[in-house]
């Protein structure tokens, strides 16, 4: 059974894994840990090589950091051991918000993207964002974009092996530190992430790797845009955005509910079935339907499922409620134990995740060097 597990684990991992004959110190940093937790300082010792190899390739392919670098007197000849790693220049988050908007929005990602973009042809001289967002998927790089709650998307383009080494990070966090086995099934309180690139719905898009897609449920079967959340937010450009707007605010509600009674639905299935859930959720989409089963004095035993939860509480801020208290209340209605309940921390600037234990604490894998700035 062991064996069996490990090769399934090894078998969901391997698709991400960069060939062999082409690995950098990045890729023998990444992959040639067996386990990221188990032996961290032997992973962690990698590390290294990997940074110096990393920071000489974007100050040599990267025009606007090289400047950035140049600014700060910093070159990779002055980067030679652990002691150093502070003298690199780091780009602050509020840097991939900092973008003009119509015709230079799309010379933007162009400079800020470490190597070349093939050409790309637009029907209009002022794409949208969503536009380029779908015209650069078609080439092979990911725009991950953010919900822009505090009324600013921030946009970070990753090329193919950037997008898989982040996946695969997460998905070895995942499988190390949950009880994770490739036939659960696994319902996601979230848009379908194979139809958007907004950062929450494609972390939990890892799931459609780690599980069978078939074992899985995802609550919103739409299309998320930018043009979406911004309209969803009442922040409309042009007459027919506002039309869009009006109607969306009257349908979405509608939408909503219809999602939530469907996925309470799934989850009492699974409880009649005896069946373990992973259940992934940024925490007001689950509090929201505990509170719902709450008024219809719905309460279940889901003992042996799991949670996963991440992105924050976003436009529900007021609602939020302190971990614990919020375990506790998943415990009460669905009888997860609290040691059943995970959280991730997620940032879509950062190419890993820092995922909680059994112990709700924070692991922060051997990939990442974590510095205190003040």
């Amino acid at each position: 059974m062991v064996i069996s597990k490990l090769f399934a684990e090894n078998r969901c991992l391997e698709k991400f894994v960069t060939p062999k004959n082409s690995w950098s110190p990045i890729d023998e940093a990444l992959f040639t840990p067996i386990s990221f937790f188990n032996n961290y300082e032997k992973a962690h010792n990698l590390m290294l090589s990997a940074v110096k190899y990393s920071f000489k390739y974007h100050y040599e392919n990267n025009f606007l950091y090289h400047r950035v670098c140049k600014v700060n007197g910093v070159s990779p000849e002055k980067i030679k051991s652990t002691n150093d790693l502070n003298k690199i220049p780091l780009l602050p988050d509020t840097f991939f918000k900092d973008y003009p908007e119509g015709k230079g929005f799309l010379n933007w990602l162009k400079m800020i993207f470490t190597g070349s973009i093939q050409k790309i042809d637009f029907k209009t001289d002022t794409p949208s964002h969503d536009d380029v967002i779908e015209e650069f998927n078609k080439k092979g790089i990911n725009i991950m974009f953010t919900s822009g709650t505090s009324g600013r998307f921030s946009f970070i383009p990753r090329d193919f092996i950037s997008w898989n080494r982040l996946r695969y990070s997460a998905m070895k966090s995942v499988i190390e530190l949950i009880d994770y086995d490739p036939t659960d099934s696994a319902i996601l309180l979230i848009p379908d992430p194979r139809k958007t690139n907004l950062t929450i719905a494609s972390l939990f898009g890892i799931a459609y790797d780690l599980y069978n897609p078939a074992n899985i449920d995802v609550a919103l079967d739409i299309k998320i845009t930018t043009q979406f959340l911004r309209m969803q937010r009442d922040e409309t450009i042009g007459i027919k955005e506002k039309i869009k707007a009006k109607t969306m605010s009257k349908i979405s509600p509608i939408i909503q509910k219809k999602s939530d009674l469907r996925m309470i639905h799934l989850l009492q299935q699974a409880e009649k079935e005896g069946k373990k859930l992973n259940i992934g959720s940024p925490p007001f989409w689950l509090d929201r339907i505990i509170e719902h089963m709450k008024r219809e004095g719905i309460y279940m035993k889901l003992e042996s499922s799991q949670v996963l939860t991440g992105g924050g509480w976003k436009a529900e801020e007021n609602k939020r409620l302190p971990e614990e208290i919020f375990r506790k209340k998943v415990e009460d209605v669905l009888s997860i134990p609290q040691n059943h309940y995970h959280d991730v921390y997620a940032m879509s600037e950062c190419s890993s995740v820092f995922l909680s234990c059994e112990g709700h604490y924070k692991h922060i894998p051997p990939v990442i060097i974590p510095f205190v700035l003040n």
